[in-house]
C-alpha cells in the first residue's frame, strides 16, 4: 500500500530545476539523516523549474516514517504546490453557542478548501510514497525555466502511466488459463486464490479513488490507473449512449402502463417473512451476528472516546473490524440451510478460512485490551467477549470439518 507522510516531516527541498530530473532531501522525526530523493521527470508547471523549501511547524512520529529507505530513486507522480485539499475545522465557539441557543441540532465541523504541497514518486524501494499537507510553510524559487500547458498535460500522463503500473504490481492479474468445457473447479484452493485477487482489487480500487477523490469518478483517471480499458471514454465507446431527456421521459410513460401492478406487503407476510429467514439463518451465522450486536451495544462510551482520538488501528478498532468481518461473511455464506449440499463448498470452505483468520486477529486485539490499565473495569465484559470469540472460532472448524467429511 502507498506509504503516506506527513506530521513526520520535519523540512524538506524538492529541486527539479534541471530538466526531466527531480533531486531531493527529507529530514523526518527520528532519523538522524536525510532521505535522499532522486526520481526521472518534472514537477507540475507551478513549480517546474523551480526549488522548492518546505518546513512543518509541529512535527511528530509517525510510523509509516520508519520503512522509507534511505535513497528512493524513480518515477515522479503528481509534484504541485497547488493541489486542492479540503480541510475540516471546528466552528468559532462565539457561533457554536449562539446556534446552540437558537437550535439543540448537533453542528457538524466546518471545512474549507486550501493549496496543499503535495509530492509524490514511486520507488523501487517503497513502491508510491506521498506528502500531502497545507499545514507546512513554504518557499518557492524563481523559475530557472518553464513548463508550457503542453508539456505539463504530457507530464501527468506520464504520471498516470506511473500510477498504472504500480496498481498492476497490486492487482496481480493472473494469466488466463484454459479449462475443459462443462467443468468447474470448486477447490478450496481454487476459491481461495480467487478470493485473494478480489481483495487485491479492491485494495488498488481504493488506492485510486484515495488519490483522485470523487472528482475521478466522473473521468477515466480511475478506469486507466486501474487497468480497466473497456471503461474508458464513457458513452457509445463503453455501451452506454445518452438519450433525449424528454424521449426517455415519453418512453417512461409508454412503458410505465405495461407493467403490472404490485401488492404492498401485509403486516403478518412481513413478519412471516423475517421469522421464516431466522428459521433458515446457520446456528453458527446468529450466533456471530448476535455477538457483533452486542458488542456494539455494550461499549458505546468506549467505541466514542475512541472514535475522539483513534487513527483507526488501536486494540479496539481492529477487535471491532474483525469481528464484523467474520459476521458478515458467515452471513454471506450461512444465511440459508441446505449448507451441507450446497454446489460450492469449496467456496464455503475459503471463507471460513479466511473468518479463522479474522478471529484470530480479533484475539490478539482482544488480549492487547485485557492487558491494558485503561480497561481494568471491563475485565468481566472481555472475558466474556473472549469466551463467545471462543466458541465462533470452534464452531468454524466444527464446519469445516463437517464439510471436508466423504
Amino acid at each position: 500500500m502507498a506509504l503516506r507522510l506527513d506530521t513526520a516531516v520535519i523540512r524538506g527541498e524538492i529541486d527539479n530545476t534541471t530538466r526531466g530530473n527531480v533531486r531531493g532531501k527529507l529530514w523526518l522525526v527520528g532519523r538522524e539523516d536525510p532521505v535522499l530523493i532522486d526520481l526521472r521527470g518534472d514537477a507540475w508547471r507551478d513549480v517546474a523549474g523551480c526549488k522548492v523549501i518546505f518546513t512543518n511547524p509541529n512535527p511528530s512520529r509517525q510510523s509509516a516514517a520508519a520503512s522509507l529507505q534511505p535513497r528512493q530513486k524513480g518515477h515522479v507522480g503528481d509534484i504541485t504546490a497547488s493541489r486542492k485539499m479540503k480541510v475540516h475545522t471546528a466552528p468559532e465557539e462565539q457561533d457554536k453557542d449562539s446556534a446552540e441557543e437558537e437550535d439543540e441540532d448537533v453542528i457538524g465541523p466546518a471545512s474549507a478548501w486550501y493549496n496543499a504541497l503535495y509530492i509524490e514518486w514511486f520507488s523501487a524501494e517503497n513502491g508510491r510514497v506521498f506528502i500531502e499537507s497545507t499545514d507546512f510553510k513554504i518557499s518557492i524559487s524563481a523559475w530557472v525555466w518553464e513548463m508550457d500547458e503542453a508539456q505539463e498535460d504530457a507530464q501527468k500522463m506520464s504520471n498516470l502511466h506511473a500510477m498504472r503500473e504500480w496498481l498492476a504490481g497490486i492487482i496481480q492479474r493472473p494469466e488466463p488459463k484454459e479449462e475443459e468445457e462443462g467443468v468447474f473447479d470448486d477447490s478450496e484452493e481454487s476459491w481461495e486464490d480467487s478470493l485473494k485477487q478480489s481483495d487485491r482489487l479492491t485494495d488498488a480500487n481504493m488506492e485510486a479513488i484515495d488519490k483522485y477523490g470523487i472528482d475521478g469518478l466522473h473521468d477515466d483517471r480511475i478506469a486507466f490507473v486501474m487497468g480497466w480499458d473497456h471503461m474508458l471514454g464513457g458513452g457509445k465507446e463503453s455501451g452506454y449512449e445518452e438519450e433525449d431527456e424528454e424521449d426517455a421521459t415519453e418512453a417512461w410513460k409508454e412503458d410505465d402502463e405495461a407493467l403490472p401492478e404490485m401488492e404492498p406487503f401485509e403486516d403478518d407476510e412481513f413478519e412471516e417473512m423475517l421469522e421464516k429467514e431466522d428459521r433458515e439463518a446457520h446456528p453458527l451465522q446468529t450466533m456471530a451476528r448476535d455477538f457483533v450486536m452486542r458488542l456494539l451495544t455494550e461499549m458505546p462510551e468506549e467505541r466514542s472516546e475512541n472514535a475522539a482520538t483513534s487513527d483507526g488501528n488501536t486494540a479496539l478498532d481492529r477487535f471491532i473490524r474483525n469481528s464484523m468481518n467474520i459476521s458478515g461473511k458467515l452471513a454471506g455464506v450461512l444465511g440459508f440451510e441446505d449448507i451441507d449440499g450446497s454446489s460450492h463448498t469449496g467456496h464455503t470452505l475459503a471463507v471460513l478460512r479466511r473468518c479463522l483468520n479474522w478471529a484470530n486477529e480479533a484475539f490478539a486485539a482482544l488480549n492487547e485490551l485485557m492487558e491494558d490499565p485503561e480497561w481494568n473495569g471491563r475485565q468481566e465484559l472481555l472475558n466474556e467477549f473472549r469466551n463467545e470469540l471462543f466458541a465462533i472460532r470452534d464452531g468454524i472448524n466444527d464446519l469445516r470439518k463437517t464439510l471436508r467429511a466423504p
